[in-house]
C-alpha cells in the first residue's frame, strides 16, 4: 500500500492542505508547470470526495483544496491526514484502477499509550 501522511498545520486548515511534490510520487500525475488536477477519495464512511489540486512548481507543492470536506468535523491543528492508495482488489501496486482513501486521525495519550483516534 502506498501512502501519504502530513501532521497538519494552521494554513492546512484554514487555506488549503499543501504537500511536497515528491510525496505524489504515488499518483500517475506528471507535474508540468501550473498544473491543475482533480484526486478523488473516499473517506471511511465510503463517500467520495473531489479534490482539485494544483501545482506551485516553483515552491514544489501541491496545494489541495479541502474545505469543503473539512467542514463540518472537528480538525485540529497537529492531527496526520492519510491518503491511501490500493488498487481495486486490495492488493498493493501500481494498477491504474487504484482507489484513494482519505483519513484524519489524532494521536491521543490513553493511560499512558499513544493510540490514534479517526476523526473523518
Amino acid at each position: 500500500m502506498s501512502m501519504i501522511s502530513k501532521q497538519l498545520t494552521k494554513n492546512d486548515i484554514e487555506k488549503s492542505l499543501l504537500i511536497p511534490t515528491d510525496s505524489f510520487s504515488i499518483f500517475p500525475v506528471q507535474f508540468e508547470g501550473g498544473c491543475f488536477f482533480n484526486v478523488t477519495a473516499v473517506d471511511s464512511s465510503g463517500k467520495a470526495w473531489d479534490f482539485p489540486c494544483s501545482v506551485q512548481k516553483s515552491e514544489g507543492i501541491v496545494s489541495v483544496g479541502w474545505l469543503q470536506f473539512l467542514s463540518g468535523i472537528d480538525v485540529r491543528v497537529g492531527d496526520t491526514v492519510f491518503l491511501h492508495r490500493k488498487t481495486m482488489d486490495g492488493d498493493d501496486g501500481d494498477d491504474s484502477t487504484a482507489k484513494l482513501k482519505i483519513e484524519v486521525k489524532r494521536k491521543i495519550r490513553l493511560m499512558g499509550e499513544d493510540i490514534w483516534a479517526v476523526v473523518l
